[in-house]
C-alpha cells in the first residue's frame, strides 16, 4: 500500500510504500550527537521503505559520511528521507505521513539515549533501550566521523555563562548567555505549552516574564506537536527553548542575526518564520512578528553536559504544544505519560 508524504512547504509531494517486513509498531529513535545536530531534534526517527523513492527532485542531500545521507526539502528544511550504507536502503522521516498511514505505535526504542548525559527525550518517551551500539542509521558500522567542519573545540566549549549551539556541518553556530536584565524587555501572549489556545485567549495583560523560571536564573523548553513543526522538521516531537533574542549571539559575538553563515529562512505562515541549516537541514529557529524579541531555539543543537541543558532550561511538563494537533496520537499518549511520571 502507498503511502503519501508531504513537507509544510508542498515541494515534496510523493506516494512512498512503508517495509513490509519490518516491524514498524515499535517506532526507533536515534539519540547520537549526530542525530541531533543534524535534525536539531532530541532524538531522529524514521521508518524502512520497501524501495528507493520515486523522486529526490527538489530535496538538498547532505553527505554525512561514506555510510548516512540525509535528504531535506530545499525550500522549508523538512528532512524527508535518510539513505544507509552499504546496501543503499531507504527510510523517511516519521512525521512526514499522513495520519491515516501512520503505523500504530505500540512501543518506542531508543537508541544511544544513555550517551546523552541526562537521557535525552528518553527520559520523557518511556521505551526500551537497544542493545545495538553506534547510530541507528549505521549499518555496519563505522567509527568515521562525520561531515563537520573543524572547529577549535576550546573555542566551542560550553561554559557556565555560555551555552554553545551548532548543527552538525557547522553552518550555523551561536550561543546563548544566562537571563540577565535584557531578558525582561521582551514581550509575548501566553504560549500553547502554558495557556492552550483553545481556552480562547493567550493575552498576557500583565506581561509576565513567562520564560524565565527557576528565580529568573533559567528558560522554559517544552515539547511541541502541532503540524507546522512536525511538517517543518519531518519529526513528530520537536523540543524548543524560549531565549530572548538579546541573550542569543552569533559566534562571533555580534548579536543575533537570522542570515548568519549557512541559515535559511522559510515563512511557514504569515508573520511567522523558522530557520534551518541550507547544509545539512537541521531546524534552528522559530520566530514571529507578534513577538519579535523571544525566540524558540530547537534543543538539538545544544552543546550542553545534557542534552536536556537542564542546568540551562526547567522543562515544562503540564502540557504538550497543541496536543488536540497530534497525528501520531499513540505516540503522543506515550510522551503525556512519561511527562506525568518526569513531573513528579
Amino acid at each position: 500500500m502507498t503511502t503519501p508524504i508531504a513537507c509544510i512547504c508542498g515541494s515534496v509531494a510523493l506516494s512512498i510504500q512503508l517495509n513490509s517486513v519490518a516491524d514498524q509498531s515499535k517506532l526507533q529513535l536515534c539519540h547520537c550527537d549526530d542525530c541531533q545536530m543534524v535534525t536539531g531534534q532530541l532524538a531522529s526517527s524514521y521508518y524502512l521503505l520497501q524501495h528507493e523513492p520515486p523522486d529526490l527532485d527538489g530535496l538538498q542531500e547532505y553527505r554525512q559520511s561514506n555510510h548516512v545521507s540525509r535528504y531535506f526539502c530545499k525550500t522549508c528544511g523538512s528532512h524527508v528521507f535518510a539513505r544507509m550504507q552499504p546496501g543503499g536502503q531507504f527510510l523517511v522521516a516519521s512525521g512526514l505521513l499522513a495520519a491515516k498511514n501512520i503505523p500504530s505505535v505500540k512501543g518506542v526504542e531508543h537508541w544511544q539515549s544513555s550517551k546523552t548525559g541526562d537521557g535525552g527525550l528518553s527520559a520523557l518517551l518511556p521505551g526500551t533501550e537497544s542493545t545495538v551500539t553506534g547510530c541507528r542509521l549505521h549499518t555496519s558500522t563505522s567509527n568515521e566521523n562525520p561531515k563537520r567542519e573543524s572547529i577549535n573545540p576550546a573555542e566551542y566549549t560550553s561554559t557556565s555563562q555560555h551555552l554553545w549551539a551548532r548543527c552538525l556541518c557547522g553552518g550555523v553556530e551561536f550561543y546563548i548567555t544566562k537571563p540577565d536584565a535584557s531578558s525582561l524587555q521582551a514581550s509575548s501572549p501566553w504560549p500553547d505549552l502554558l495557556v492552550p489556545y483553545y481556552t480562547g485567549s493567550g493575552a498576557n495583560p500583565d506581561d509576565i516574564k513567562w520564560w524565565l523560571r527557576d528565580g529568573g536564573t533559567k528558560y522554559i523548553a517544552g515539547t511541541c506537536v502541532c503540524n507546522s513543526c512536525r511538517l517543518s522538521s519531518g519529526f513528530p516531537i520537536q523540543t524548543w527553548a524560549f531565549v530572548p533574542k538579546s541573550n542569543i549571539f552569533n559566534a562571533d559575538g555580534s548579536p543575533l542575526t537570522f542570515n548568519a553563515g549557512t541559515m535559511r529562512r522559510h515563512r511557514s505562515s504569515p508573520g511567522v518564520y523558522r530557520e534551518f541549516c541550507s547544509c545539512c537541514g537541521a531546524t534552528a529557529f522559530w520566530h514571529c512578528d507578534e513577538r519579535p524579541l523571544l525566540i524558540d531555539v530547537s534543543v538539538g543543537l545544544f552543546q550542553a553536559n545534557g542534552a536536556r541543558a537542564e542546568d540551562w532550561l526547567e522543562w515544562a511538563t503540564n502540557r504538550i504544544s497543541f496536543a488536540e494537533m497530534a497525528v501520531q496520537h499513540d505516540l503522543i499518549h506515550i510522551l503525556e505519560e512519561g511527562l506525568k511520571i518526569h513531573s513528579k
